[in-house]
């Protein structure tokens, strides 16, 4: 998806600045975040603000979005400043690590680098934005320690691999894994991106486990992409 916006029901993202653009499965991530009982959300790493407009759109919580890079920020800004919930989008470029927001999060969302011992680029910002050299899992889980609310949940994006560190990161510091989600691009495929809910107060539930695939065998989009993104994505 190289074009300079991508065009959803009730929201355009631009994206002709941003380090990594509009992807299958940042909509789905976005899209498969449970946001009920959420008041005050944190997106960290926004990019173009993609995941905080697709949570503002199901919700009517605050969100604050978090972004270093400085032409990313430049389409997040005018992607809020576009929107229908702008009143409820906030920007802040900055570094997470140091984010000093004036009180704790209920959800916590991150779509984060990854691919943290694999080849890296050429472009030092598609680095930062892909790999781990910007925010490792210990650090992105000290970073959800320090922002979370008592009964916060936090709900991320990453390859098989890499949830795997980070699951034990969080586990260790106390949360507890409420939700897995197994995307796959075909049926019989091996797994191709993980989403997973932590809670910091929910002992007893058990984790709801599914699998998504995203395409038939013509190419076509399953009957369950469909479902779950029917309300964003503009042809379906």
């Amino acid at each position: 998806m190289s074009n300079s916006f991508f065009q959803f029901k009730q929201f355009i993202v631009h994206q002709s600045n941003a380090a990594l653009k509009v992807c299958t499965e940042s909509c789905i991530f976005g899209a498969a975040i449970p946001t009920e009982e959420a008041k005050y959300i944190l997106d960290i790493g926004t990019g173009t603000g993609l995941l905080a407009l697709m949570l503002a759109q199901r919700s009517n919580a605050a969100i604050e979005a978090v972004e270093l890079d400085q032409p990313s920020c430049e389409d997040a800004c005018k992607n809020f400043n576009e929107s229908i919930w702008s009143d409820r989008l906030s920007l802040h470029q900055e570094d997470i690590k140091t984010f000093a927001p004036h009180a704790k999060f209920d959800l916590i969302v991150s779509n984060p680098p990854f691919f943290i011992k694999q080849l890296k680029s050429a472009n030092a910002r598609t680095n930062a934005a892909l790999h781990g050299s910007e925010l490792k899992p210990d650090d992105l889980c000290a970073i959800v320690n320090r922002l979370s609310s008592d009964n916060a949940k936090f709900y991320v994006l990453l390859p098989e691999k890499e949830m795997q560190q980070l699951a034990e990161q969080m586990e260790n510091s106390g949360w507890i894994k409420i939700y897995r989600l197994n995307v796959y691009q075909e049926e019989h495929k091996t797994i191709f991106r993980t989403i997973a809910g932590f809670s910091k107060n929910e002992q007893t539930k058990k984790c709801v486990r599914k699998d998504l695939i995203i395409y038939n065998k013509d190419r076509s989009y399953t009957p369950d992409f469909v479902s779950l993104l029917k309300e964003y994505y503009l042809y379906l």
